[in-house]
């Protein structure tokens, strides 16, 4: 499984992305950035400064989304763009892929030219420990009700509806359990695909819904944060942020 789930559509939607994945890693993202360079300035669709090196490092990439390969003369310009622009390292992200020449152009160069895939494949390992930490917060303020360890207990008033709750609540939001400590180094103890419960209102279960790639479980973590946070807040009777 790679960080997209589906190809870009169009040429701005495969610069977005190419620009969300180096965000998700925790570059510094600029999108269609005009740079000046030695014979003027240049747009570059995608510049981004990676932090997460010593020393750290640019990216500058060039989005194609041709239905023809990319020929030599393209990847020879961006090669001097980026030796103009003292990038250390370019990447030429193509729809079609290249024509044989490309690939002459830029040998022994710190340019590279991959499809959209071959972008995802050579940095899915750093994205997947990269955005497993970056969404931790989220777990922690979680942890705290599902693991007895963490904290907080029921109320000695709870009887058997209000612990029927708690383990909707556990199964409604097991991404946020399966979201620890070793899934933010790795990346890899993901237990996909999964199949959680939805609540309504009530907490009572209306449908499910089964998670079964890495965008959608970090969708999942992002979108439910709050909800979850709320109900579990609720059910153990605390104070709401803003309440009187």
């Amino acid at each position: 499984m790679l960080p997209f789930d589906s190809e870009p559509t169009d040429w701005r939607d495969l610069q977005d992305r190419v620009g969300q994945l180096f965000e998700e890693l925790g570059c510094e993202v600029r999108v269609s950035e005009t740079v000046a360079l030695v014979r003027g300035k240049k747009e570059i669709d995608v510049l981004a400064t990676d932090f997460g090196v010593v020393p750290a490092s640019t990216y500058a990439i060039e989005c194609k989304n041709w239905s023809t390969r990319v020929p030599q003369e393209v990847a020879h310009s961006f090669r001097t763009v980026v030796a103009d622009l003292g990038a250390h390292h370019g990447f030429i992200v193509s729809k079609a892929g290249f024509q044989s020449g490309a690939y002459d152009a830029v040998e022994n160069t710190n340019v590279m030219l991959l499809t959209f895939t071959e972008l995802q494949k050579l940095f899915v390992d750093r994205w997947l420990a990269s955005i497993a930490k970056r969404h931790m917060p989220l777990a922690d303020a979680l942890f705290p009700y599902w693991d007895p360890s963490g904290g907080k207990r029921p109320p000695l008033s709870w009887g058997p509806p209000e612990q029927e709750a708690m383990h909707r609540l556990a199964d409604a939001y097991r991404p946020f359990i399966a979201l620890g400590p070793t899934l933010s180094h790795t990346g890899y103890r993901m237990p996909l695909p999964m199949t959680v419960s939805i609540l309504d209102e009530r907490l009572d279960v209306c449908g499910t819904q089964t998670i079964a790639t890495f965008r959608q479980f970090y969708d999942f973590i992002e979108t439910n944060a709050q909800t979850a946070l709320h109900r579990y807040r609720k059910l153990f009777n605390e104070a709401q942020p803003g309440s009187a």
